[in-house]
């Protein structure tokens, strides 16, 4: 039994280890049949796709145990060009029989257990045909696992080692197997894929799938039988689908799907041999790229006989592109660029021979060449800069290009060192920097595809940097440093080392700049070498004894790093603790902004700074841009969309200068999860405040250079400031890498200075050039700029190449015709300033263009047939302009002359097409394109119509309906523009066309654009179809034809002269009579007589020649008043709306009060009369409604600064009563006659001649305060114009026809005013603009627009006051529209709408109040020198905002109370400027025992006797000046202070009771003198009140005071940073303004002064202290041990031989040691700063000595 149940269980042992993996019988061969295909397309049906299918039998065999045969048979290629699914596959003979010829051949193949191995070929096969065979033999790859049916494992294919997923299905009952394998090739641990023109593209390896925009997958069904030798593959299907969603839109893609299916057909019981010819291993199953560069996608040329090809085509780009560039321009230098890629060296050199002496054809063969990328167009241009064949212009445009975008291996790396080290390129310093900058790219792209760099690579950049720092060449270290940064490999980073001070002993001599590029040098190599590039910056960061400007660097290059939180809070931790405000600062911003970015980048780097910052104070955030800031102002991430972009700036501020010394701005790009630096410029202008003051002061030839260098010794640790950086340098960078850098040195601009400025013989080159000019310039010049291409290719399941390409060209082109006549001529010896008395005629024809070609492709690119989609976008810009021009700098006159519209021009051309397209090389010169988007695809539905199955006679009616039964007719467009829905989709077209009948020229925009939107609603569904925008300057109906259109200027005395218009403007009369008809009307209506009395004499209106403007601040009606009152007199309100006020409904806010409330008035007593009338008047003072007054002014004031209206307070309450003699009383009265009785005709008689009368009584009286208000006039009356310009157009019937432009200026009077005026001078228009502009007083400036119909249409009024808002000093704008255009109002309308979400972004607040309609209002009130509140009451709108941070400091006191506000007794608007920069400068004083420092900080200390203290002094290397200072002897109160500068040494010094100066030892009265020296720098003494003042701006002192007590010295800006001495740094660093000579930070103010004394020889000056170190007596216990501790700081101790009579105490540091040490520490052997501080304690410091025992030798 036992027996029997045993050979049962082996039975089914034995069944189900039937073997699975397939396999073939050696004994038989196998015929399958085999089709594939790939369309590339949009999935949409209907739309237009490219494709490719190939259809044979495949033979299969077995040779041996692991090798194959496999034998294509009956190879058939078929296109696919045209609608999907509605068109058919062609067949391409052709074709087929180029690819027949290498598919028929044998091919071998190892297989074993279901898995391909190595594939065998013969040689000559090309690799397009060995892939397809790989997509033959990837159907055969099967991974089956026994024991499970599903399961993922990672499996090679011809795509890679990806992630699949198998199912396996067994049916037994017939005998079958099937399962399905599907792979994600998203997930590939080893991804075949090849990108071209990428490399500097970050990819984001932990971002999502969904962010990358090109995704695909693969799918296998598999049908397998159970053969003898294992299974059988009878029936194998795949399907891969690729898509790309550029815009990352789910239903937005463009898709290639590829099909295979492999069916057996017979097997067939044979043996076969294998075959005779020799095979060679081509590699696994993975897909290989061709060795050679691939070819472009957008086009396909055969490449046999290349100079043939080259010499024809560029015979045909010369002469397509004689006058102007032609359409297909960008492609034939394409094809151009292509033969070049292909030509051997040989070729290169026969065609650059042929045709170099040729410009054009040199110009474009160079370009080609250049753009070509290869190895031999790098060798040709080697050779070529070798044997000086090139200019060189020609060498630096070519060398560049070369360099950037040649493919980087091995042997082009060779190549270019040959190149950058050669000895030609010494002897130009421009295109040897170019040359190793792209020589650093290329070393970058090379190092990118190997794991690691070769040492050969970086050698030359490595041997540079040491040559240059042998020799101490700067200018070569920066370049070095520089190409390395572009290199960014981590072996560089110990030649970088040697640059920075912490790692290198040799560096702290080099300058802050070239410490600044060492730390710059790490940026690329961060990103590759994160942890050790880290944590050499932190320890940058933390080394306060660096240059806060490398350390601001060394915090950007970190944070690039990405650096995790842990190192985020470190350098929190570390700021916690800074003492220099401007690290601080930076580094704060800099958290700050990147804790707002949401790009996945930065998500780490965002958060944890998020967390880090709240570390920080937040006062730090309220700094101004004295200090150093990061900014990252515009930018902004659409996950939407997985694209972004964000610019930051970061502004490094420097102690040497009052503004920013470094910005470098950057625009970073993020999309689909990849990121990059697409542009970086950086400016240096540290240097660049040295410039504006006088140059070439020998300071070191003065007499007291050496002294104040001397006492500079005496100093303890004394050193001098480095060496200035250049004023100004700047460089470039795109992608990440430098393209170059310039920089502008002191000595260059000496040069430029001399070049102007110096004799006749150093202006030979710029006669020469003007001579040339005016022989006559005939130029026709044309460039190819740049021809960039970025390529992602893929293998597909076939075996063809997948490729996402995107090319640009942009092709220049200009011509240009120009005359110039100089008169006088130019004499012998010629000047620049000659120029300026020339009279110059120039005639010019000048047409430049820019062309801009752009294609994206997607499809199938090989040598043999391309079949692909692809969008072409054009544009072409250009500008023809003829002209002539006539310069007579003497006269200060200009005419412009040019011919107007004669023909239709096209300025802007843009066009966007996507086609599918396919070409193969049977049919060369030949493609099938076909628009995507065809007619008849794509119909919409809302333009469909309903049809009845019945057949009406109403069916027609129906049918021709133009709107649609489900869109309604309300929705449809107006024919200004139009929507076309037609069969083949939708076409929007409009045209908009700007008419200038003056000029007879009009400029008209097209559009039209017709695109798959109604497929789909996507951004690329719109992109696929047609578009096409353009703007045409075209000729304009005009009623006489017009010759020329002419400008002119004329500016000075001869500008009245060329006047055509007289001003004509409405006068003030009419003005005055419009408001004199209203009282007449009103007073009719209250006598009752208006039907019966008619003025019989109305004021005629006449015209003159000269007219009086309108009052400047007569404002229109409003409904609403106003809460804000100005500190200059408010202004009445107007007769007409005097007994209407409408009372504020609103809560009464803090109001702009006036300045000269608490001035004396003629009306106190009525305004004393009630508290409700008086507050009622202060709110309405400032009402919209106000207009002309008519009462009287204050008597301590003009009339414009009156303090109320009388008609203002008549309407604010009943109770008051009005003036004697006043409008309203004489209404009141007659009001009240009136009703009375009835008016008799006498009566009426009467009463009309007594209303005539009193409105000429009121006409005198206006006109007389206008006459003593000094209302505004017309400028013209009494002062000539300024400038006149004049555009017309000239007609040949000499009619005016343009525009005048006429401006008055009267900046010199108590009351500057500017006007302007533009008229119409065609015909008898009357359009006119008026503006005016004018200070009215010293807290008052007003200004108008008007324009329209003698400026009466439309009208735009402002106003700005100064005042109090809150008790604060405020200014008050005030913007009022009575009426304005219909355009403007929607406009403004539109732009109000976005205020209130501005509001919220910024964090301001907003309240909804009923504000005027016409009216705006802004107020700044200064609440602090840097902060400031504000307002802004907009209609139906009040936005507010309190403590904002202003950039600068403004000089503003302390608030007074409220009772001293007074009006301002200076001119704000004249004084303001002057006021703030007089206020940013430093200033420094001592009064008595009282010290203020540059930076503001105040001490006291009590100046040791006859010891001379450094009080200020320059610290540059120039040594300018030297102010010591010290008690006098007649005095301890009194101070005598010696100067030295240049070549004087000047003495103020008290004695006998009055002050003394003495220059040179020579001693002179200080009475009234006046001492002046101009030899190289000024200098000037001059009495001052009680003492003197000193003026010597070319040494840096503004201006120094003293009077024996008191001193104050102000120092120039350009002295920022460069300052020391007990009055500080002038940096704005208070943390460390106690600082020493040593650079140490003293611990008192006491300390600090100590050591700026400048000691003396015991026995030879007055001065008897001296520093020593003193030994602390005292043992401390420290870390569990007593200790012995030495100072390490000296003290100020009396001479030998002298004991103290005074001390005080002072705390400086001790390093201790344990107590039971055997070291002893000699006093005056070690040097203090090279201890550490473990204590501080206090110690007695001498301050007064005697001297009884000193012995001195005779």
């Amino acid at each position: 039994m036992r027996g029997i149940i045993l050979a049962l269980v082996f039975t089914l042992v034995g069944k189900f280890t039937q073997p699975f993996s397939p396999d073939f019988s050696s004994s038989k061969t196998y015929l399958y049949n085999y089709e594939a295909f790939t369309l590339n397309g949009l999935p949409e049906p209907g739309l237009a796709r490219a494709g490719l299918r190939l259809s044979c039998k495949v033979e299969i065999s077995v040779l041996s145990q692991r090798n194959h045969l496999l034998k294509i048979r009956a190879p058939q290629l078929e296109e696919f060009n045209g609608i999907w699914p509605r068109d058919p596959f062609i067949r391409a003979s052709k074709l087929t029989q180029l690819i027949a010829l290498c598919l028929t051949q044998p091919f071998k193949f190892e297989y074993s257990n279901g898995r391909v191995g190595n594939i065998y070929a013969p040689e000559d096969t090309p690799v397009t045909c060995l892939n397809l065979v790989r997509g033959i033999l990837n159907m055969l790859q099967i991974t089956i696992k026994k024991s499970q049916n599903a399961y993922d494992l990672q499996e090679a294919g011809i795509g890679g080692v990806c992630l699949t997923r198998y199912v396996v299905q067994e049916d037994r009952r017939n005998n079958r197997l099937s399962f399905t394998k599907t792979r994600d090739l998203n997930d590939c641990q080893d991804k075949v894929v090849k990108d071209i023109g990428m490399t500097y593209v970050r990819p984001c390896p932990s971002c999502p799938l969904k962010e990358n925009i090109v995704k695909g997958t693969a799918a296998f069904t598999y049908k397998l039988k159970y053969a003898d030798s294992g299974t059988l593959i009878t029936e194998a299907v795949s399907q891969q689908v690729y898509q790309i969603s550029p815009f990352n839109e789910p239903t937005g893609v463009a898709v290639m799907e590829a099909r295979q299916e492999l069916t057996l057909v017979e097997v067939k019981n044979e043996r076969v041999s294998p075959p005779e010819i020799q095979l060679q291993n081509r590699g696994g199953l993975p897909y290989q790229f061709p060795p050679v560069l691939l070819q472009m996608p957008i086009q396909l040329i055969k490449t046999k006989n290349p100079a043939q090809r080259i010499v024809e085509t560029l015979q045909q780009v010369i002469q397509d592109n004689q006058q102007e560039l032609h359409g297909d321009a960008p492609y034939k230098f394409l094809e151009l660029i292509q033969l070049f890629r292909v030509a051997n060296p040989d070729t290169l050199e026969s065609v650059f021979k042929q045709f170099s002496d040729k410009p054009y054809h040199r110009l474009w063969l160079l370009s080609g060449i250049t753009m070509a990328g290869t190895i031999d167009s790098l060798k040709f241009l080697k050779l070529r800069i070798r044997n000086d064949d090139l200019k060189y212009i020609e060498a630096l445009l070519t060398v560049s290009l070369a360099l950037h975008l040649t493919k980087a291996d091995g042997h082009s790396i060779a190549v270019a060192a040959d190149l950058v080290t050669s000895s030609r390129l010494e002897r130009f310093p421009m295109l040897r920097q170019i040359a190793y900058l792209g020589y650093g790219s290329i070393v970058k792209r090379y190092c990118s595809l190997v794991s690691s760099c070769p040492n050969e690579a970086l050698q030359p950049l490595h041997d540079l940097a040491a040559e240059a720092a042998s020799k101490g060449n700067e200018d070569d270290i920066v370049l070095a440093l520089k190409a390395i940064g572009n290199a960014g490999e981590p072996a560089s980073i110990k030649r970088i080392l040697k640059f920075l001070p912490i790692f290198s002993s040799g560096a702290s001599n080099f300058p802050v700049h070239i410490q600044v590029e060492a730390v710059m040098a790490l940026r690329h190599i961060g990103l590759k070498d994160s942890r050790k590039v880290q944590d050499i910056l932190l320890q940058i960061f933390v080394d306060h004894s660096l240059s806060p400007e490398v350390r601001m660097i060394s915090c950007v290059v970190l944070f690039e790093t990405g650096p995790a939180l842990p190192l985020v809070t470190t350098i929190a931790n570390v700021i916690l603790k800074e003492t220099n405000m401007q690290v601080a600062s930076f580094v704060y911003s800099h958290m700050k902004a990147l804790s707002r970015i949401g790009f996945p980048r930065f998500y780490n780097v965002s958060a944890a700074c998020n967390i880090a910052i709240k570390l920080l104070s937040p006062r730090l955030d309220r700094l101004n841009f004295r200090y150093s800031k990061v900014l990252f102002p515009v930018g902004g991430y659409y996950s939407r969309y997985q694209a972004g972009a964000f610019g930051k700036i970061f502004l490094m501020n420097s102690p040497r200068t009052m503004f920013p010394s470094a910005l470098i701005s950057s625009l970073l790009v993020n999309y689909a999860g990849a990121a990059t630096s697409l542009l970086e410029v950086g400016v240096y202008a540290e240097g660049l405040t040295d410039v504006v003051r006088k140059q070439n002061i020998p300071f070191a030839e003065y007499s007291t250079y050496r002294k104040i260098k001397e006492i500079g010794k005496t100093l303890l640790g004394w050193r001098e400031l480095p060496s200035e950086s250049p004023p100004l340098s700047g460089y470039l960078k795109v992608f990440g890498q430098e393209l170059g850098f310039a920089a502008i040195n002191k000595d260059l601009i000496q040069q430029a200075r001399k070049l102007v400025t110096g004799p006749a013989d150093r202006h030979t080159w710029l006669k020469r050039v003007i001579h040339q000019i005016q022989n006559g310039i005939a130029e026709r010049w044309i460039q190819p700029l740049y021809s960039g291409e970025f390529r992602y290719i893929v293998p597909t399941a076939v075996g063809l190449p997948l490729e996402y390409s995107l090319y640009t060209t942009a092709l220049a082109h200009a011509t240009a015709r120009v005359d110039v006549k100089l008169s006088p001529p130019l004499s012998g010896d010629f000047r620049p300033s000659q120029l300026y008395e020339s009279n110059l005629q120039l005639r010019a024809d000048i047409s430049p263009s820019i062309y801009f070609n752009t294609v994206a492709m997607m499809g199938i690119n090989t040598e043999y047939f391309q079949s692909s989609i692809e969008i072409h976008a054009k544009l072409r810009v250009q500008a023809p302009l003829k002209f002539d021009a006539k310069i007579d700098m003497k006269e200060k006159s200009l005419k412009f002359g040019t011919t107007p519209c004669q023909q239709e021009t096209e300025i802007v051309m843009g066009r966007h097409k996507a086609f599918a397209v396919s070409r193969n090389i049977g049919e060369p010169g030949t493609e099938k394109k076909i628009p995507v988007l065809p007619e008849g695809a794509g119909s919409n539905i809302l333009k469909e119509h309903f049809k009845s199955s019945e057949r009406t006679s109403r069916e027609g009616a129906v049918t021709q309906r133009e709107a649609s039964d489900i869109l309604p007719k309300k929705y449809s467009y107006g024919p200004e523009q139009e929507l076309h829905h037609s069969a083949g989709g939708k076409t929007y077209t409009q045209a908009i066309c700007v008419k200038v009948t003056r000029f007879g020229c009009q400029a008209c925009f097209y559009w039209r654009a017709r695109d798959a939107s109604v497929l789909k609603n996507t951004y690329f569904h719109r992109l696929i179809g047609e578009h096409e925008a353009k703007i045409v300057l075209k000729p304009a109906r005009t009623d006489a034809a017009i010759d020329k259109i002419q400008l002119e200027i004329q500016a000075g005395s001869r500008a009245a002269s060329r006047i055509i218009q007289v001003v004509t403007l409405e006068s003030e009369e009419e003005d005055d009579s419009s408001a004199d008809d209203v009282v007449q009307m009103k007073l009719k209506k209250i006598l009752g007589i208006e039907n019966v009395f008619k003025v019989a004499n109305r004021t005629q209106r006449h015209k003159k020649e000269k007219t009086q403007m309108t009052e400047l601040w007569a404002e229109p009606k409003a409904k609403y008043p106003s809460s804000l009152s100005s500190s200059s007199s408010s202004t009445s309100s107007s007769s007409s709306s005097s007994g209407k006020r409408v009372k504020n409904q609103y809560p009464k806010d803090k109001t702009l009060q006036p300045g000269n409330r608490d001035e004396s008035s003629s009306s106190s007593s009525s305004r004393d009369s009630s508290k409700s009338s008086s507050s009622s008047s202060g709110d309405s003072s400032d009402s919209s409604s106000s207009s002309r007054s008519s009462s009287s002014s204050d008597s301590g004031s003009s009339s414009s600064d009156s303090g109320s209206s009388d008609s203002t307070s008549s309407s604010s309450s009943s109770s008051k009563a009005p003036r004697p003699g006043s409008r309203h009383q004489l209404v009141r009265e007659l009001n009240s006659n009136s009703s009375s009785s009835e008016y008799s005709k006498t009566q009426v008689t009467y009463v009309s001649y007594m209303v005539v009368v009193m409105m000429k009584m009121i006409k005198s009286v206006r006109g007389t305060l206008q006459i003593a208000g000094g209302l505004p006039k017309f400028l013209g009356d009494s002062k000539a114009p300024e400038l006149a310009v004049f555009l017309r157009a000239i007609r040949n019937d000499r009619k005016l026809a343009g525009f005048q432009l006429v401006l008055y200026t009267d900046l010199y009077s108590t009351r500057p005013r500017i006007q302007v005026f533009v008229s119409n001078i065609t015909g008898s228009s009357r359009w006119k603009i008026c503006a005016d502009a004018s200070v009215i007083n010293a807290h008052k400036a007003a200004s108008y627009l008007k324009w329209g119909q003698d400026c009466q249409d439309y009208r735009i009024s402002s106003e700005l006051v100064t005042g109090w808002f809150a008790d604060n000093p405020a200014i008050q704008l005030k913007l009022e529209w009575p009426k304005v255009p219909s355009r403007v109002k929607s406009f403004a309308g539109w732009f109000y709408t976005l205020i209130p979400g501005a509001a919220y972004i910024l964090g301001w607040s907003e309240i909804q109040r009923k504000n005027p309609s016409q009216q705006a209002k802004l107020i700044v009130a200064l609440t602090s020198p840097r902060t400031c509140d504000f307002v802004a009451k907009l209609p139906e709108l009040t936005i507010y905002n309190r403590a904002l941070r202003l950039p600068l400091s403004l000089p503003v006191g302390p608030s007074p109370p409220a009772s001293a506000l007074q009006a301002p007794i200076w001119n704000f608007f004249s004084e303001a400027p002057s006021a703030v920069l007089e206020h940013l400068k430093a200033r420094c004083s001592v009064s008595q025992d009282k010290i203020t420092t540059f930076n503001e900080v105040q001490f006291n200390y009590s100046l040791p006797t006859n010891c001379y203290h450094i009080l200020a002094q320059d610290c540059s290397p120039e040594l300018k000046f030297l102010v010591m200072m010290k008690n006098a002897e007649e005095s301890a109160d009194l101070k005598a202070i010696n100067i030295k500068l240049g070549s004087h040494e000047i003495d103020m010094y008290p004695a006998n009771g009055r002050l003394n100066l003495m220059v040179n030892g020579v001693e002179t009265p200080a009475e009234n003198i006046t001492y002046t020296s101009d030899f190289d720098a000024s200098l000037m003494i001059s009495s001052e009140k009680k003492g003197l003042s000193l003026v010597a701006p070319d040494y840096g002192i503004d201006k120094l005071y003293f009077d024996g007590r008191t001193f104050k010295v102000q120092v120039a800006f350009w002295m920022a940073g460069k300052t020391c001495g007990i009055c500080g740094k002038y940096d704005a660093e208070n943390k460390q303004e106690f600082q020493m000579p040593s650079g140490y930070v003293a611990k008192d103010a006491v300390s600090f002064a100590h050591s700026w004394i400048l000691s003396e020889k015991p026995c030879a000056g007055a001065c008897k202290l001296q520093r020593s170190l003193v030994k602390l007596e005292k043992t401390f216990r420290l870390e569990g041990e007593d200790s012995k501790c030495y100072p390490v700081e000296p003290v100020l101790r009396c001479v030998k031989g002298c004991s103290a009579t005074e001390t005080t105490p002072v705390s400086i540091g001790f390093h201790c040691l344990p107590a039971d040490s055997a070291a002893s520490l000699v006093e005056g052997q070690r040097k203090f700063d090279q201890k550490s501080v473990d204590i501080q304690d206090t110690v007695e410091a001498h301050t007064a000595c005697s001297c009884e025992e000193l012995q001195c030798i005779a």
